[in-house]
């Protein structure tokens, strides 16, 4: 599996329990098909910086891909496409 890192701000729309159901990326709608895995990641607190929220997800906007959407104190961001 290869990685691309893309560090990108996004649009996450979510549900009422707070799950992404789908992000806007370069103008194009992603629509989330499952949640695969999350986790909390260490921040730089020594720069002001909190924890950071990883959720890694199943997502289709033409064909499915798996993308890693993160969630920091400045808003969220598509951090990684997994190939």
């Amino acid at each position: 599996m290869v990685t691309r890192l893309i560090n990108e701000p996004i649009t996450v729309h979510v549900s009422s329990n707070f799950r992404p159901t789908a992000f806007i990326w370069r103008k194009r709608l992603y629509r989330v098909i499952d949640i695969l895995y999350w986790w909390h990641e260490p921040a730089e607190w020594w720069r002001g910086e909190k924890v950071s929220l990883l959720i890694r997800v199943s997502a289709q906007c033409r064909y499915p891909g798996i993308y890693e959407l993160r969630r920091s104190s400045t808003g969220w961001f598509l951090d990684r496409m997994l190939d």
